[in-house]
């Protein structure tokens, strides 16, 4: 019998955006089955189970669980439902000094099949569980929640910056004589809509992936993240380095490329002041960038192949 497949929706935390809901909302959209949620309603009891597992009595022989997942929140992303239901794990971040527990964890729950958002990290779990299913599903977007904005020369913010998760790369700079928004600098987290108007009235902003930004927790890996999707949509120029997986995914680079080397800071200087003084000369950039990402960014197109690669292992979706 073939076993058939519920996701979970994520557990949301008061005030806090779960970037998992996205895949989660799009499985719902393309008529998958939802179940119904089990967490903990006391914060204490919740806090427990991110530290801590229940024992694994039986399996169910007829439903099987899909979980979104990562690999530092594993045993509470999957609770409760790795007691007693078949899981595939839908999982982002599982970064190389991650690998050992994540596999544990794989490994004590008889994972059969699963989903990763990186091919590089999916390759190496791959190399420990050769007989596993293993599907790549990039990161999207939710693509209603970006708008396009104003042409390029009418927008009022000059740089975007969003935390300070670059300074590794272009240290501590301000960008002297222009209007640079850091986001990490703000004494208010500014929210989701803010969040959004800013980047629909921003030029440029700096988009690198984890191995440059983090490279303690990134280590070699580069992949996809919404945060290539969202600025695309929402037409601004982004500068420092385009990860493989969007390169082959659209088939063109849509990032300017700069050199990331001891002279750092001062090439995103030269490169950023060089755009602004003929920001309208890529228009044509971002606007091609944002119809691509119409097209390829939405979650319910990956969620759609995750059921067809779900149906064509037996399961039932």
């Amino acid at each position: 019998m073939a076993k058939k497949v519920r996701a979970v929706m994520p557990y949301i935390r008061k005030g806090i955006v779960n970037f998992k809901m996205g895949p989660y909302e799009a499985w719902g959209n393309i008529g998958g089955e939802v179940a119904v949620t089990r967490y903990p309603c006391i914060r204490k009891v919740a806090g427990f189970f991110h530290n801590h597992e229940l024992p694994s009595l039986w399996k169910s022989k007829k439903e099987a669980r899909l979980r979104f997942m990562e690999p530092i929140n594993r045993k509470f992303d999957a609770f409760p439902d790795y007691v007693s239901y078949e899981i595939i794990p839908f999982i982002w971040d599982c970064w190389p000094c991650l690998d050992n527990r994540m596999s544990r964890w794989l490994k004590k729950h008889d994972v059969k099949t699963a989903i990763f958002t990186s091919r590089q990290n999916a390759a190496r779990i791959q190399e420990r569980f050769p007989d596993m299913n293993i599907l790549v599903v990039t990161e999207g977007v939710d693509i209603s929640k970006h708008n396009e904005g104003t042409l390029l020369k009418d927008r009022k913010i000059d740089l975007l910056e969003f935390g300070r998760t670059n300074k590794l790369v272009i240290g501590e700079s301000e960008f002297e004589g222009i209007n640079h928004l850091c986001t990490g600098n703000l004494e208010k987290r500014l929210t989701d809509e803010e969040l959004h108007d800013a980047m629909a009235n921003s030029k440029i902003t700096i988009a690198l992936t984890k191995n440059y930004t983090e490279p303690a927790i990134g280590g070699g890996v580069e992949t996809l993240t919404q945060r290539y999707w969202e600025n695309m949509l929402s037409r601004i120029v982004m500068v420092g380095h385009a990860p493989q997986e969007l390169v082959d995914l659209i088939g063109y680079n849509p990032v300017i490329e700069v050199a990331i080397d001891e002279s750092s800071e001062e090439n995103f200087r030269k490169e950023v002041k060089k755009i602004l003084d003929h920001i309208e000369d890529y228009q044509p950039l971002v606007d091609r960038n944002r119809d691509v990402a119409v097209k390829m960014a939405p979650w319910e197109l990956r969620m759609q192949h995750v059921k067809e690669w779900l149906v064509n292992l037996g399961y039932e979706v």
